[in-house]
Parts: structure tokens; sequence; C-alpha cells
């Protein structure tokens, strides 16, 4: 209904399309003049086939379409064509009514007959009988298994004493150990356990000391320089004085290397005064070789600044200290020895040249 309706309404459409162009000014002037631009000359072509398209569409939307059954009915012969088929039976032929049976054609029914049985209930003669079943007795003994002899659990050893606690000083000289070998692994496992260990001033100075080397052995600077700023604030807490001049020459030294000249001069002055007390006071050989090596560390650093003659006079009181102790054990400071002099003696070049 719905599509005849709107086949009627564009068929009024093209019908009032087709009166304006081929009537331009009709209706008394009412209807308007269409400009068909280029299409001008075909006017009138255009006004018929506008109104026979229009016509053509008003008798298709009036036509009324024929009736068709469902698709059920449709269908229904071909269903009953397969269900005969199915049933062995002549599709022309007409279908039998289906009845269901009555109780009395129920009741009348024959029965069922037993299933035979799936084997017979007696054994036929040409049947072998089972053989006879033996009483226990009569069996042959099966022969035990051998039940091999499972081994004796070994005693419980008694458990091993945990090993003793390592104390500071044997940390140290594992890690010492180690940096010799250059076993920089094992080397920096026991700086951990050296700097766990450290417990007052003294022991955090000297495991600062031992990181300061550690630090400096792999070439870094930086973390030299702070392990051994360390190392002597902890040993400036403990009041020792060998401990603060070691301290000191390593501080001159990291200056030294990064031409910092003026403070490499003073950490060395500071450690060359306390190695003159501690040597005065103490007098053993390992106090004098600590100044003469502190002395050698001052000379070479003023050197460097250009004060040649003060590090002339520090060279040769470091000689003077060096043969004293090679003169009391060569084998142990003849090398000392001879290292100074070679040394003395380039300098003394250098200033007569």
């Amino acid at each position: 209904m719905l599509g005849r309706i709107i086949g009627l309404v564009l068929a009024l459409a093209l019908w009032g399309g087709a009166y304006v162009i081929l009537n331009p000014g009709g209706l008394d002037g009412q209807v308007p003049a269409v400009d068909l631009g280029a299409f001008e000359s075909v006017r009138l072509g255009l006004g018929i086939a506008a109104g026979l398209l229009g016509a053509a569409l008003a008798a298709a939307a009036l036509m009324r379409a024929p009736e068709r059954p469902p698709i059920r009915d449709r269908l229904a012969p071909l269903i009953e064509a397969h269900e005969g088929e199915a049933a062995g039976l002549d599709p022309s032929d007409d279908p039998l009514p289906f009845s269901a049976p009555s109780a009395a054609a129920v009741l009348e029914a024959p029965a069922l007959e037993a299933e035979p049985a799936p084997f017979p209930l007696a054994l036929d003669s040409d049947v072998q009988p089972a053989p006879p079943v033996l009483a226990p007795a009569e069996l042959a003994p099966e022969p035990e298994p051998e039940v091999a002899a499972m081994p004796a659990e070994p005693e419980p050893e008694a458990a091993a004493e945990p090993p003793p606690p390592e104390d500071f000083d044997a940390a140290r000289n594992a890690l010492r150990q180690h940096a010799r070998d250059e076993a920089w692994g094992p080397a920096a496992l026991a700086l951990q356990r050296v700097e766990a260990l450290a417990q007052d001033d003294r022991q955090h100075a000297l495991a600062a000391q031992d990181a300061g080397d550690f630090a400096r052995a792999q070439g870094k600077t930086d973390d030299a320089i702070e392990a051994y700023d360390l190392a002597l604030a902890h040993a400036r807490m403990t009041g020792q004085p060998d401990l603060i001049a070691d301290a000191l020459i390593n501080v001159g030294d990291m200056a030294y290397e990064e031409h910092r000249l003026d403070a490499a001069v003073e950490a060395y002055e500071a450690a060359v005064t306390l190695r003159r007390d501690l040597a005065q006071a103490v007098g053993t050989a390992e106090a004098r070789r600590s100044l003469s090596v502190a002395l050698e560390r001052l000379a070479d650093a003023r050197e460097d600044r250009g004060h040649r003659s003060r590090a002339l006079d520090l060279y040769r009181e470091s000689e003077a200290l060096a043969a004293e102790l090679a003169q009391a054990d060569a084998a142990r400071y003849g090398g000392d020895l001879a290292a100074t002099r070679q040394r003395l003696e380039e300098l003394e070049a250098r200033i007569l040249a």
C-alpha cells in the first residue's frame, strides 16, 4: 500500500514538471517560466518524457498484483511428496490416515519371545571340559623373591662447628692479599667485610684508607679522594700521630697527582712535622724510614713549585736517614738508599745545569 502511494506522488510530481516545461507562463502567468539553458532546444521532448514517465508510475501503482497463496500452501505438495518417497509410497497415491492402536489390540498382541542366552546352559559333547581347578595344596610353591640386603645407613656425622667470626685485622690481610694478586672481585668483597667489621675511629680510618687504595688502583680518582678525606677525619678523631701522618700522605698524593701543588705541599709538610716528632720520640727504624719517605714526597712537590734549593735540602736529609738505615740493615734498606741517592744526583744535576 505504501509503495502505491509513493508511486502516485512521484507520478503527480512528474506531471506537474511536464506541465511547467510545456506551458511556461500558463495559468494566467502563475506558472513561472523555467529556463532550461542548454536543453532549451529539446523543451518539448523533455516535457513529453516527464509526462509519459509519470503516467507509467501511476499505472504501475494502480495495477493490483495477483494474490499469491501462503508459502505453506505452496510447499504442501512438495512436503507430502517427500514424505511419501521416504515411506516407499507413490507420491501420486493418497496418504493413508494414521490411527492410534486401541487398548484391546495392545492387550492381544503376542508377547515378545525372550532372547536366547549368549552362552549355552549345558556343555555339548563336542566341547572340551574346562581343566579342573587345583587346590591350593596341589599348586607348586613359588620361590620367594630374594630381598637384597639394605645397606646400613651411615651414622650422622656430628655437625661441623661454624667457623669463628672473622676479625678486622684478618679481613684487612685478606684484602691486601687479593690486591697483590690483582683479584679485584674478591678484593671488593673483602673491602666490604673490612668496612662492616670496623668498630672505632681507628678501624674506620683504616677501612677508609683501604677503600681509597682500592679506588686509586682502579683509577677512580674522585672515590679515592673522598675515601682519603674520610680516613683523615677519623684519624684526627683518634689523636694518633702515625695514623694522621699516613692519612696526610695519602691526601697529599692525590693533590699532587691532580697538580694541586699548594694543597700537596701543605699536606706533606704536616705529615713531615708529625714524622719528625715520632722519629725522635720512638726512634725505631720504621719511624725513621717513614720520615725519609715523607721528606722525599715534600721535596718532589716543592721542586715542581720551583723551590729547587729547598727540595735539595730535603733530599739530603732523606739520604742521610736512608744511609743510617742501610748501614744497620743493608738487605732491608739498601734499595731505599740507592733510589734516594739517584734522585738526589738528578736534582743536583738540574740545579747545576
